[in-house]
């Protein structure tokens, strides 16, 4: 039997943010290694900044006009106790650790790092937009704080692509929305007893 873990505008939270930055991780590549100019390719300049503005917006207005369920995967996600660190401390001696929530410690961690990228990468990238707004050193640090977050955001990804794929039931929930009881039992005990209730 397959159970409901994810809507679908906790869904598209997720791959609207997710699919945006590696839209935008391709075409800040391209920026980054085009000799042309200091900001590289006109036209790949302009969609690189457009589709920033979806990256920004589109997850939060998906929030604002979303369900309860999705508003509230974001809250318990940004809500830490003892037992994510003790988790954490199950993770590293590679035994069970005990979940309680919906989320682990480690989905925990993973949100509160792309949290604090996706503002970074956003604010840095505003400056680097508007730069005849600020000074020339200040837009020099910000196109230093924006390509060094832009390479910790491809370390994280890569570290969620490759978790998602060893944790291939927890794939399918992100994207079909289901997952099976069992493994929800096995993994997320408490949520499955409160979700079956």
């Amino acid at each position: 039997m397959r159970i409901i873990r994810f809507d679908i505008y906790s869904r598209l939270m997720h791959w609207s943010h997710g699919l945006f930055f590696i839209w935008l991780m391709i075409t800040g590549i391209n920026l980054f290694f085009t000799k042309s100019s200091l900001l590289g390719d006109p036209l790949i300049r302009m969609v690189h900044i457009y589709a920033s503005w979806f990256f920004i917006l589109l997850p939060g207005m998906l929030y604002v006009i979303g369900s309860l369920s999705a508003r509230k995967d974001v809250k318990e996600l940004t809500l830490w106790n003892e037992d994510d660190t003790r988790w954490f401390l199950h993770f590293i001696k590679k035994n069970k650790p005990v979940i309680k929530g919906k989320f682990n410690g480690g989905q925990k961690a993973n949100f509160t790092a792309t949290l604090l990228l996706f503002t970074g990468l956003s604010f840095s990238g505003i400056v680097i937009w508007m730069k005849s707004m600020f000074s020339i050193p200040f837009v020099e640090l910000n196109f230093l704080i924006h390509d060094s977050m832009a390479i910790l955001a491809v370390l994280l990804l890569t570290g969620h692509l490759v978790f998602a794929i060893f944790y291939s039931e927890s794939l399918r929930g992100i994207i079909f929305g289901e997952v099976d009881e069992k493994w929800a039992e096995v993994h997320y005990p408490v949520w499955k007893m409160d979700k079956i209730k």
